[in-house]
């Protein structure tokens, strides 16, 4: 059997259970046996777990939820600094001035960012895209 994907979706604070239930879905339905889920609270879980278990993908949450984006960009190349090999994906709740922050989280080491609600459509196809899967 091949080994999975990793792809650890990154929080500000631990997710219910049937947030879990409904993503571990919404990847099986899009890309069946293909990723294992992994979780990450706040971000030094998230570095202890990028350098630890070495994700192919990681997805940050909600990174400007409380405004401060100097946080969500510290988080980005921290990511990127661990472990170079990650694919990072950026998702904002809320954003003034959109293009110029996706931007600057591209410069940081972001490989693609999006507003919420994200389309699962895009997000499983881009995904494929940066694995070079397509």
């Amino acid at each position: 059997m091949e080994q999975k994907i990793k792809l650890m979706s990154v929080c500000k604070r631990k997710p219910k259970a049937e947030n879990l239930s409904s993503w571990s879905k919404t990847a099986e339905r899009y890309a069946p046996d293909l990723y294992e889920l992994l979780y990450s609270v706040g971000e030094k879980d998230c570095f202890k777990k990028v350098a630890e278990l070495h994700p192919e993908i990681v997805l940050v949450l909600s990174v400007a939820e409380d405004g401060n984006l100097k946080n969500g960009l510290r988080l980005v190349k921290g990511i990127k600094q661990l472990n170079s090999q990650s694919i990072t994906f950026v998702v904002f709740d809320m954003l003034d001035n959109e293009e110029d922050v996706f931007d600057e989280f591209i410069e940081c080491g972001a490989y693609k960012c999006y507003t919420s609600p994200v389309s699962m459509d895009a997000l499983f196809h881009d995904m494929y895209v940066a694995l070079n899967m397509e």
